[in-house]
């Protein structure tokens, strides 16, 4: 059982896991990059929806629904691999960029997969949000670990103003951005001090995670397009 799967044994889907699943919706045509044993697929098929999938470890794929139309057991990252494909209303690539050896590589590829209409969904931790930055300044680590942040697998670093300017010059443009929020500076302090606590989370919180999202996002969504 790998990492991943051992994760989701234990949490389930995650928030941005499910988020994905909401935008897909149901009755589409889905490619999923990186699909582990297929617990994400599985939610699709659920949905009504058609499913191809590209996991390059075998032992995940034995798990994978039988229900799955195609698996594609070889990396996104093999050129050959385009031609076999067809094209989809929505490619899923959910913690997968930051994995690979040349990601602009692989944007550009997946336009030839892509139509007009195309969704393309990544997400992806944000190296420069509020607890790293914490972490770099207080105690200067970064010791990369089994998952999270610093997955020791983790090839890329990405943050919420970079992806969106790799994916512009990859032939995609942002339409929509999504976070998961993790502690402001502060905030635990600020929330125990009468009535201004209060204003302060109900009115204050919401604006500074608007104005500061490389700060205020731990995890972050986006939903793109052919440019």
């Amino acid at each position: 059982m790998n990492i991943y799967e051992k994760i989701f044994k234990k949490h389930g889907l995650s928030k941005t896991q499910q988020e994905i699943i909401n935008i897909v919706g149901r009755q589409k045509s889905v490619l999923e990059i990186g699909s582990s044993t297929g617990y994400m697929s599985k939610a699709f098929l659920e949905n009504g929806c058609q499913v191809d999938v590209v996991e390059t470890n075998w032992q995940a794929v034995k798990k994978i629904p039988a229900s799955v139309r195609k698996i594609f057991n070889q990396s996104i990252e093999d050129p050959t691999l385009y031609h076999k494909l067809g094209k989809y209303e929505f490619i899923v690539m959910a913690d997968v960029l930051e994995h690979l050896v040349d990601p602009g590589q692989v944007l550009r590829g997946l336009l030839k997969v892509a139509s007009a209409n195309t969704k393309l969904l990544l997400s992806l931790p944000n190296i420069a949000c509020w607890a790293m930055r914490k972490q770099l300044f207080f105690k200067g680590e970064f010791e990369y670990q089994d998952s999270g942040l610093l997955d020791k697998t983790h090839l890329h670093f990405y943050t919420v103003q970079t992806l969106p300017k790799i994916l512009s010059q990859s032939g995609w443009q942002v339409e929509d951005l999504r976070g998961t929020i993790t502690r402001l500076p502060l905030e635990g302090l600020i929330s125990k001090i009468p009535i201004f606590g209060w204003f302060f989370k109900k009115v204050l919180y919401p604006k500074l995670v608007e104005k500061f999202k490389n700060l205020s996002y731990y995890h972050f969504l986006v939903v793109t397009s052919k440019k």
